[in-house]
């Protein structure tokens, strides 16, 4: 038997890159047109940026929310489990991730959208990179219908849940930040042992959002209550 030192991350794979890029071309085949809708909600995300009401920052968590209770179930469970053991475990954890988004769109802590500042700007970038993340796969030689959309994959799915996470002021965004942070580490591995051109993208993105966190935003400046008739 050999010692587990001398495994390395491809022999923890039970399928090749072709079986992967596969995988992905029978999902997005099943899934027509959920891709257009992956893609829209995603813009309307960045969109929301120009907001700032705390019930838009409650509506843009239900939607992300929507988003990984989808790929738990569609992709996890029903599509990459057949070739991943591991996948089943990965369903689990994105299910438990939209409950935790669920649940802080639904808290009575105040919320509300700050894309201004150094973390909100990182976070900006981040769900531009979610939106752009289909076109990954031209760049690397692949078709479109090999791509990975918001709402529908994983990975697109991570950034945009970060980006997000990044641009909400109030609550504790962290605390749903932790699983999205993990799949960076374990995403970021599979595409590398697959020997994919975009493997650096999920650990990037994890490294710039770990330090957009250390970023304090400046406090709000206080309101100057109005002057009385008598005072002028």
């Amino acid at each position: 038997m050999s010692e587990w030192w001398t495994y390395e991350l491809s022999d923890f794979l039970m399928f090749s890159a072709r079986t992967w890029q596969r995988t992905l071309e029978l999902h997005n085949a099943d899934r027509f047109p959920l891709q257009a809708a992956g893609t829209l909600a995603a813009a309307w995300l960045l969109a929301m940026l120009r907001w700032r009401e705390g019930w838009m920052a409650r509506a843009a968590l239900a939607a992300t929310a929507a988003a990984w209770a989808f790929v738990a179930w569609a992709f996890h469970w029903q599509r990459y489990a057949p070739i991943n053991w591991a996948a089943a475990y990965f369903a689990v954890g994105f299910a438990l991730q939209a409950v935790l988004l669920a649940w802080q769109a639904l808290a009575r802590a105040p919320l509300a959208i700050a894309g201004d500042g150094a973390r909100g700007r990182i976070g900006a970038l981040l769900l531009l990179a979610a939106l752009l993340y289909p076109l990954l796969a031209l760049a690397a030689g692949r078709p479109i219908s090999r791509s990975e959309w918001f709402g529908l994959m994983p990975d697109p799915t991570v950034l945009a849940t970060l980006g997000l996470l990044l641009c909400l002021r109030g609550g504790r965004p962290w605390l749903s930040m932790l699983l999205p942070l993990l799949w960076c580490a374990i995403g970021g591995a599979t595409l590398w042992t697959l020997k994919s051109p975009e493997w650096f993208v999920l650990p990037l993105a994890g490294v710039l959002a770990l330090l957009a966190l250390l970023i304090r935003r400046p406090a709000a400046p206080p309101s100057t209550p109005p002057r009385s008739p008598a005072a002028r």
